[in-house]
């Protein structure tokens, strides 16, 4: 359910500026730009959405080299096969997941080795078109002294309810983007920096 938010949300800010384009209070140009990120934004929620984000199979053994270095190796208690470094079992998708960072039910997906790239990408267009948003309807606030430049009838209301869900989404993929690029730099995911600390 999250997940189709996300799309009603980004669908939304494209119609608005696309209708501001539309009525001559924007310009074209910036409006295809807008509108590019906005597509860019879904494709990597779909593709975050749809790829396997690196589920460990239940035949997996340790590699021979692993096995040499180490005298014990990770069972996951509920799938009952080998557990890899770093890998968690996911209880909403019930399989373990190799570097698992978290379950992110915008995505509808665990986040792991396979779709890091492409949700760090989705939650990057998100905050790049958030901001942009905020910009141009900061200019023309604070910028526009020409009744023809001001928002009227519909519009205003389009543009009331796009500035409440671009600062939420600018807000929540700061938050965001410093997590997984605090887990980048440091190499401990979520669930593993969350384990530490309890």
């Amino acid at each position: 359910i999250l997940a189709a938010f996300v799309w009603v949300f980004i669908l939304y800010s494209a119609m608005t500026i696309s209708l501001l384009a539309q009525s001559k209070h924007l310009s074209s140009l910036l409006a295809y730009f807008y509108n590019t990120i906005c597509v860019l934004a879904l494709a990597s929620h779909a593709k975050t959405m749809f790829t396997d984000p690196g589920a460990v199979p239940q035949c997996a053994v340790p590699i021979d080299a692993a096995a040499r270095q180490m005298e014990t190796h990770s069972m996951c208690r509920i799938c009952k096969s080998f557990k890899p470094p770093c890998s968690h079992h996911c209880r909403i998708c019930n399989r373990c997941v190799s570097r698992m960072d978290h379950h992110c039910p915008w995505m509808n997906n665990c986040i792991g080795a396979t779709n890091l790239k492409s949700f760090i990408l989705f939650l990057g267009y998100t905050w790049i078109g958030s901001a942009l948003a905020l910009m141009i309807f900061g200019c023309n606030y604070f910028f526009c002294n020409k009744e023809s430049c001001e928002f009227t009838g519909v519009l205003v209301q389009l543009v009331r309810i796009m500035t409440v869900i671009c600062v939420a989404s600018i807000l929540f993929t700061s938050s965001m983007l410093m997590n997984v690029t605090y887990g980048l730099m440091t190499g401990i995911g979520t669930i593993d920096r969350l384990k530490k600390k309890a």
